[in-house]
């Protein structure tokens, strides 16, 4: 496949030159969505709480238009065609599928999961519903009103016996020490994409080895993304700052997480290309 060449991450921090060619089709786009866009539930969501939040992942999902009047179902529906938003559904089921594999692998024996940036994390309602065997989960996240509708969906699931809450942030060593027991499995999906610092996800790396010591870990690299100036230029993350997100080779990743002590990672494309999602075991 040819991929064209992107703006780097460096030159999507910065405001682009004032003689840049698209700067006043972005200024427009922008305000397009800050105004028509949000009869939108898609942008209203994401314009709210942040489009790297797990909010707008798990309604990007749900795939189901939803806005005010009819302008708003069309513009949703627009919006939920993105290749980026197809793209996340689609590793929604890959993870999902490696999830009940795993589980699959244990054969039963008692399995403790947990997510460390978790949203709603509906894909891990579907894997326990679909699999049987002696599992708990502890999802963490540190949007406590994602944890709060989570609940909710496993209480309608009849899931709450398994699964438990917590609010915390997954980059946090003392955070990380009060997680009891030891999981076997480990999750950080839709993580790393906006962790800027290489250095910072490098090393935590090594403090998922040393302080939780998992069997196994999951998470995914956005490695290619054609919409990434766009998603930069024009939508905001869940701090109202421009919603820059990092593209890493996953070869690079993998390779930061084996010199911590992981191995045998198995990666899985999505079918545009644009994610990896990773297991490995430890």
């Amino acid at each position: 496949m040819h991929l064209s060449r992107m703006p780097s991450f460096e030159e999507l921090l910065k405001p682009p030159p004032a003689y840049y060619p698209k700067n006043i089709y972005y200024k427009f786009y922008s305000l397009f969505l800050r105004t028509i866009g949000m009869f939108s539930e898609g942008m209203r969501i994401g314009f709210t709480h942040g489009f790297d939040s797990g909010m707008i992942m798990n309604y990007v999902c749900q795939n189901t238009p939803s806005g005010r009047f009819y302008i708003g179902k069309v513009l949703d529906r627009i919006f939920l065609n993105q290749v980026t938003c197809k793209a996340f559904r689609a590793i929604k089921e890959i993870q999902k599928n490696v999830i009940k594999n795993y589980l699959q692998e244990r054969n039963g024996d008692p399995t403790f999961i947990v997510d460390l940036a978790s949203g709603k994390a509906d894909y891990i309602y579907d894997a326990l519903r679909e699999t049987n065997g002696n599992v708990k989960v502890l999802l963490r996240d540190l949007d406590e009103t994602a944890l709060k509708e989570s609940r909710a969906i496993a209480e309608k699931l009849n899931l709450l016996n398994k699964v438990s809450y917590e609010q915390g942030n997954a980059l946090d060593i003392e955070s990380l020490k009060r997680i009891y027991p030891k999981p076997n499995l480990v999750i950080e999906v839709g993580l790393y994409g906006i962790i800027h610092d290489d250095e910072l996800l490098r090393r935590h790396f090594f403090e998922l080895k040393d302080i939780l010591n998992p069997g196994a870990i999951l998470f995914n690299v956005q490695t290619y993304n054609p919409q990434i100036e766009l998603i930069a230029r024009v939508l905001k993350n869940r701090d109202g700052e421009r919603c820059v997100w990092h593209l890493r080779p996953v070869e690079l990743v993998i390779e930061w997480a084996e010199k911590a002590g992981f191995i045998e990672p198995q990666v899985t494309m999505d079918p545009y290309g644009i994610y990896a999602v990773v297991m490995m075991r430890n």
